[in-house]
């Protein structure tokens, strides 16, 4: 089988998985609404997809480990697809919240797996693995622009028929991802992860990254639209944070190798805190247009520096654990709690006082991550493991801690 057979599955997963995410956030919400559910209603329920991202993905990854990754993969993303058609027969509050649930446990599944498979791919065959990750982006961006005009011509009917179609093409690229042999070890277990303590400062300094992410997510564009800025103005604003994303992941290989994992998750951080501060003293354009490029790293470097750590510090049997646990804790724990008080300290405080908050959370992620890089530091030169067991593969390059 040629590279570009093996490659196209992973990118086409991220490319149409984010595309569900990306008509998802904007879209359905609205859908809900000409559905006839009010603001209370649709907010409990996009909570409820947050307070899942919590508890799934280490369950996942657990029977991942356990019984075979790629089964997961494929069972969690017909699981979602099959749940989400189950929106198509009826529209009561009491029906949509228990398919709101059984949709957002089988859909938070495959994707810290298909991280972990993607990074081993990379790493193996010598690929960047931010190249790959990209196309999630790019599918987000498609989708959420286009979601809109195709609303606008079809009604608001046409986006559950939309996510389900992009939910089918998923688990259809599932079905050629890479299997991947797991050399089970019996003696480990997800609480092995947490016993050096290296990696308990790196998972607490990605809950502090996505914390301080929180506010921006959920409150940046009505901060933007309060000070006056137009809708246009708004959109190009996020459209610049995402195509910095998009180029730095294109050479995420050449960042890691020259500044190192470590150095790189500490960096991106210390970023995210300046990122913040820009937010809270001003509104001036050209502040915002450099403080959206951090972007680039605040999310792109951490995210695949992030998922490169994992890698290296998880043994294979408990990689996809080890994935669930980075997302559930910082997308999950920090992203679910950053948005909940930004809203409160928005609300009662100002803008100021919000993003004054994120700056905080970012720089105390600063802290913990450059404990966590010296901790690491003080491990032998080679790929570290909770084992000990594996050796670096001589294909790989360089560990620069």
């Amino acid at each position: 089988m040629t590279t570009s057979v093996r490659r196209w599955p992973i990118a086409g997963f991220y490319a149409c998985y984010f595309a569900v995410v990306g008509v998802w956030i904007p879209y359905w919400p609205l859908y809900l609404a000409h559905l006839g559910h009010g603001a209370q209603t649709i907010g409990l329920l996009t909570a409820l997809t947050q307070w899942i991202r919590i508890p799934a993905p280490p369950f996942w990854g657990h029977m991942a480990d356990r019984g075979g990754r790629h089964p997961v993969i494929l069972g969690t993303s017909l699981g979602a697809l099959a749940a989400f058609s189950l929106f198509f027969m009826d529209s009561s509050l009491l029906w949509i919240f228990g398919v709101t649930v059984l949709y957002s446990l089988f859909h938070t599944g495959p994707l810290a797996l298909v991280d972990a498979t993607a990074m081993e791919q990379s790493i193996a065959r010598h690929w960047d693995y931010g190249r790959l990750r990209l196309w999630g982006s790019w599918g987000f961006i498609v989708c959420s622009l286009g979601g809109g005009p195709l609303s606008d011509q079809f009604g608001l009917g046409a986006i559950p028929m939309l996510i389900a179609l992009l939910l089918a093409l998923t688990a259809l690229c599932t079905t050629w991802l890479p299997r991947t042999s797991i050399r089970h070890d019996a003696g480990i277990r997800f609480w092995t992860l947490f016993e050096r303590t290296d990696v308990r400062w790196f998972y607490f300094s990605a809950t502090m990254m996505q914390f301080s992410h929180g506010g921006y997510y959920g409150f940046m564009s009505l901060h933007l639209q309060h000070q006056g800025f137009s809708r246009t103005a708004i959109g190009l604003l996020w459209a610049i944070g995402v195509l910095a994303e998009v180029m730095l992941m294109r050479h995420s290989r050449a960042w890691i190798e020259r500044v190192g994992v470590a150095r790189l998750l500490t960096l991106s951080l210390l970023l995210a805190t300046l990122r913040w501060s820009v937010y809270a003293t001003t509104v001036e354009l050209v502040w915002l247009v450099g403080a959206q490029l951090l972007h680039a790293f605040t999310f792109g470097a951490f995210h695949v520096a992030s998922v490169r750590r994992v890698h290296d510090f998880a043994p294979e049997s408990a990689r996809g654990v080890a994935q669930g646990w980075l997302a559930a804790l910082s997308y999950g724990v920090g992203g679910g709690m950053g948005m909940a008080l930004s809203g409160v300290l928005l609300e009662q405080a100002g803008h100021t006082a919000m993003f004054g908050m994120l700056a905080l959370a970012a720089g105390v992620g600063t802290l913990a991550s450059r404990r966590s890089e010296r901790l690491l530091a003080g491990h032998a030169a080679s790929i570290p493991t909770l084992t000990g067991s594996e050796s670096p593969d001589p294909r790989d390059p360089p560990w620069n801690p």
